[in-house]
């Protein structure tokens, strides 16, 4: 399995390219136009990995695995809607067996404690029941995990099990492609790819008016989207990211540009399926929706020119001025 993960901050039109490539016959779509992000989310599994081998200290191991495993609980019943109306569940399979299989398989100690800090995530009506049966209970697991090459190799497998299930497959060729969307952190997208077999990053970039243009209209709620010169600060931080610098130059990872890769299709899509080793020549599924399509998608191009005000404008143009893209 060849898995192509399409990259972008909000809004940056990431999900036209992801949306291109999941539409092709030869392509698998997992998780549809969805987001992965079991991977990135802040208590998701590279946070995890993190914790045990790059932030390592006695508890701190245990105490993302807990966190894991509560997110895994909420995250194997969110729902969907990939058309108005009609929602569905993410994962088709319940995650809480193969994630128990999985912590078992990376720890490599475990016993019950009662660490400190643990007081502090039991709620108020536990605390006060220990408190007046003047006990102290054991109930926090503490691990410690195993080898570095070990968490990888089953995180890996892991990961490929929840593909497969949600295509409904027990096995695919070591040919085929997958395409996933946002399933890896931007900022350090090798190390947060890591858990995902023959790999490739596609990082996708975008005019930053057309960006804040964007989240303006659609008030989004993740970034900045009220205040441009808070936009401005917020966009510098992103993108003078060291890891994301020094990831420019990685052999695993595609810059594309969304404005090229619209206008310019013929020549950006040679680029993408060089990059991917796959064929120029593609026919769209005939069931898959949304699907691409690129006159629709050139109406999104600058959008900033007509919403947003001619200070808006000027200031990102001035200070941003490095990253425009027309």
């Amino acid at each position: 399995m060849k898995t192509t993960i399409v990259l972008g901050l909000m809004n940056s039109g990431s999900g036209a390219v992801h949306d291109y490539l999941s539409s092709r016959t030869d392509f698998y779509s997992p998780f549809g136009t969805s987001e992965f992000k079991l991977c990135v989310d802040p208590m998701g599994l590279d946070n995890v990995y993190v914790n045990c081998y790059e932030n390592f200290s006695f508890f701190n191991p245990s105490n993302s695995i807990d966190e894991f495993i509560k997110y895994i609980k909420k995250i194997q019943n969110y729902i969907v809607y990939e058309t108005y109306g009609k929602g569905k569940k993410l994962f088709r399979q319940n995650l809480d067996k193969s994630t128990k299989e999985f912590v078992n398989k990376i720890t490599d100690i475990y016993y019950y404690g009662n660490p400190e800090f643990s007081n502090f995530k039991i709620n108020s009506f536990e605390s006060l029941y220990l408190k007046l049966i003047k006990k102290r209970y054991n109930f926090f697991k503490v691990r410690i995990p195993a080898k570095k090459e070990v968490f990888i190799n089953e995180s890996i497998k892991y990961i490929e099990k929840i593909i497969l299930y949600n295509l409904n497959k027990k096995k695919i060729s070591l040919n085929s492609n997958v395409v996933l969307n946002q399933a890896a952190n931007i900022f350090n997208p090798i190390r947060s790819s890591q858990y995902f077999k023959n790999r490739k990053i596609i990082i996708v970039t975008r005019d930053p008016r057309d960006m804040f243009s964007s989240m303006k209209k659609r008030k989004s709620k993740g970034p900045p989207s009220y205040d441009v010169q808070l936009f401005i600060k917020w966009y510098k931080k992103c993108f003078d990211n060291i890891a994301f610098k020094k990831a420019i130059k990685n052999k695993l990872k595609l810059n594309i540009k969304y404005e090229n890769f619209i206008n310019k299709f013929e020549q950006e899509n040679r680029k993408i399926c060089k990059f991917l080793n796959v064929k120029t020549d593609f026919k769209f599924k005939k069931d898959f929706y949304p699907k691409f399509n690129l006159d629709e998608s050139k109406k999104n191009l600058y959008k900033s020119k007509k919403y947003l005000t001619e200070n808006e404008n000027l200031l990102i143009k001035k200070y941003l001025s490095k990253y425009l893209q027309w």
